[in-house]
């Protein structure tokens, strides 16, 4: 990857040096960064990434969960004064996490769901659009475990961890549960805290001092929403080192 970059880049003529080595260390010899990307999706902003940030930078990365259904996209960015701030928004596609999380899939319970869709019962929520990234943001976090099979006739929603999914409508006012769990239900309950809190499209991150948690919480409404940031994945460490030419 590193030779195939490096000459991809001198093709172009740009003087830009490749290294090889764990992303989530950055780069400490480099010193500050004006802009800094990252093309895998992380759980939470690693503190070497804003200690490198320079002032009036700009950070983009994916915020990686479980589900690759609602994806979530943070910009930090440091004022000149060094203050840190970061913003969440939701968005209709988002990087492929880091190391040590495994996307849930639906796939494996297409056939079954078919056969079965479940026991029908009323709901006053039509399926929100797929373009309420805020809601379906909130929901990676706050109805955690749940994939959407998006090649579905009609809303389909799977906890795979928990054999249950849930089948809406279509547009006749019912949806259809299985198993143990009502994911319906727990979407219901969220979409009225997601209104009560304003109906955000962007949420605020504190970053703390990057050894503490993260917490994200929403900026409008009298009840906002709030959660937490899952830790990195615990995953062997390679150190940082320039490629061998």
């Amino acid at each position: 990857m590193t030779a195939f970059a490096q000459r991809s880049l001198d093709r172009l003529g740009l003087e830009a040096t490749v290294l090889e080595g764990d992303a989530l260390d950055g780069h400490p010899e480099g010193g500050e960064f004006d802009r800094i990307h990252s093309g895998i999706g992380v759980p939470r902003v690693p503190r070497a990434w804003t200690e490198q940030l320079a002032p009036s930078g700009r950070l983009l990365t994916t915020l990686a969960t479980r589900t690759p259904s609602w994806p979530g996209r943070i910009e930090v960015t440091r004022t000149r004064a060094g203050r840190i701030g970061a913003t969440l928004r939701g968005g209709r596609s988002g990087y492929r996490p880091m190391l040590g999380y495994r996307w849930l899939n639906a796939v494996d319970h297409r056939a079954r769901i078919k056969a079965d869709p479940g026991t029908a019962r009323a709901t006053r929520l039509a399926p929100p659009p797929d373009d309420a990234y805020g809601f379906w943001l909130a929901a990676a976090y706050l109805v955690g475990g749940v994939v959407r099979d998006f090649q579905a006739d009609t809303m389909t929603l799977v906890a795979p961890g928990d054999d249950a999914w849930a089948v809406v409508g279509p547009d006749d006012g019912t949806v259809r549960v299985h198993g143990p769990r009502d994911i319906w239900a727990e979407l219901e309950t969220l979409h009225a805290r997601w209104k009560q809190a304003g109906s955000p499209d962007a949420y605020r991150v504190d970053l703390g001092d990057g050894t503490g948690d993260q917490h994200v919480t929403s900026t409008a409404g009298p009840k906002p929403l709030t959660w937490v940031l899952p830790p990195l994945p615990t995953l062997p460490r390679q150190k940082s080192r320039p490629r061998e030419r």
